[in-house]
């Protein structure tokens, strides 16, 4: 998959009645830029909180765009685009309040489980065959008064009963990776959502047995992963024949993930909160988590607080340098829980961990030794291949690691 990305944010001339947009295309680790075999048309719109579009129908020898949106292309050999957006005539700076979305002509954007699960792309309903070379996941922007937000936003659509689900994350404009959303959150994310519709897929990834259930993300990132199971855990609990009466989803990672990650679960909260008539039974919450520290057992009070009925994590496998850290963190986690069963239940504590992986390379396999070497034991739940346009093909593996059955 690749992710459109804003290298610095927009900016309004007030004199060319432009926004200027500077965008590369790139996978999710920035390794490599959108390479295609055909040059790519990118549709940009820029529309007012109410919906109206801010672009001219006719402006600087453009033809005429459909629905007033404007046309650039991305060819094979570019590494960025200069865009630049033409304004209505009349506006002043003060008066552009918009959001910018710059995304690629139909039918390679990326929206949501339609698209990424080969068994909903080209249904009905979902995107054509040829969504099947490749996605590209749009961005955008919002600007207020004229000024562009520190952050772009990701937008991703999930069936869900008789009308679609919307979550919209925040990540960083630039070129950094930490603060992105990475391709085996977004395909994780997408199968949660849609195995919510049958009790048979959910119970198998996400078992809900009881009235309260909690669940703990490592390496959350911009949280895409852990917020989209905040937002499917009463369907999920539901499409299983249970009630939730509470239940905690806790993101933790390096602090310099903390800032974006709490702006989203702040904006998660508000979709919660808008989706029921009363008081959603989910708690999201953000927590420090450094490995290294994990391993020790030093936990944060929040992380350390109680047995997690599920830990989740993806995209944490690519540095191999961090895997005994990583494995120690989930043995720490798994010790802590024992700590919290009463002598009735130590006896049959188990610990289950479900972790996504886009293998990068061979040397990642080295995780499933640490595993077995430190006492957990694995199989494969999904593997969900993800087309590259331009590439070859990669895939998701999506895994369910235990451990326990008794005190160690």
């Amino acid at each position: 998959m690749h992710y459109i990305r804003l290298l610095r944010p927009a900016r309004f001339d007030a004199t060319s009645h432009d926004i200027s947009l500077l965008i590369t295309i790139t996978t999710d680790l920035g390794d490599s830029f959108l390479h295609p075999d055909a040059p790519v048309d990118l549709v940009v719109a820029a529309d007012s909180p109410t919906g109206e579009s801010l672009l001219p129908l006719v402006a600087r020898g453009h033809p005429p765009p459909p629905r007033r949106r404007w046309r650039w292309r991305w060819a094979a050999g570019m590494r960025v685009l200069d865009i630049k957006v033409p304004l209505l005539a009349h506006l002043r700076k003060e008066h552009v309040t918009c959001t910018v979305t710059i995304r690629p002509a139909p039918p390679l954007g990326f929206i949501g489980s339609a698209d990424v699960l080969p068994t909903q792309r080209g249904s009905a309903g979902g995107r054509p065959p040829a969504a099947s070379r490749g996605l590209i996941m749009p961005a955008a922007v919002e600007m207020v008064g004229g000024v562009c937000s520190p952050v772009s936003l990701r937008t991703l659509q999930f069936r869900g009963g008789s009308q679609p689900r919307d979550l919209c994350f925040e990540e960083d404009i630039g070129e950094s990776i930490a603060r992105h959303i990475w391709d085996a959150g977004v395909v994780t994310a997408c199968f949660l959502a849609d195995a919510c519709l049958a009790k048979e897929d959910i119970s198998d990834v996400l078992p809900i047995r009881k009235d309260h259930f909690s669940v703990l993300e490592l390496g959350s990132g911009v949280g895409i992963l852990g917020i989209t199971v905040a937002r499917i855990l009463e369907q999920a609990a539901a499409a299983q024949g249970t009630s939730l009466r509470e239940a905690t989803v806790l993101l933790t990672d390096l602090p310099e993930a903390g800032e974006r990650a709490r702006s989203n679960i702040s904006r998660a909260a508000a979709a919660l909160r808008s989706d029921q008539d009363s008081a959603p039974a989910v708690v999201l919450r953000y927590e420090n988590l450094d490995w290294d520290d994990g391993r020790r057992g030093q936990l944060g009070p929040l992380a350390a607080a109680r047995a997690w009925d599920l830990v989740v994590l993806s995209d944490c496998t690519y540095n191999v340098d961090s895997l005994p850290a990583l494995v120690g963190t989930l043995s720490a986690l798994h010790s802590a829980g024992l700590e919290h069963a009463s002598e009735r239940d130590a006896d049959s504590a188990k610990s289950s961990v479900l972790l996504a992986t886009k293998p990068r390379h061979s040397s990642e396999r080295a995780l499933f030794g640490l595993l077995e070497a430190d006492g957990w034991r694995y199989r494969v739940l999904k593997s969900i291949p993800l087309p590259k346009l331009g590439e070859e093909d990669e895939v998701v593996e999506i895994y369910m690691l235990e451990k326990g059955m008794g005190r160690s």
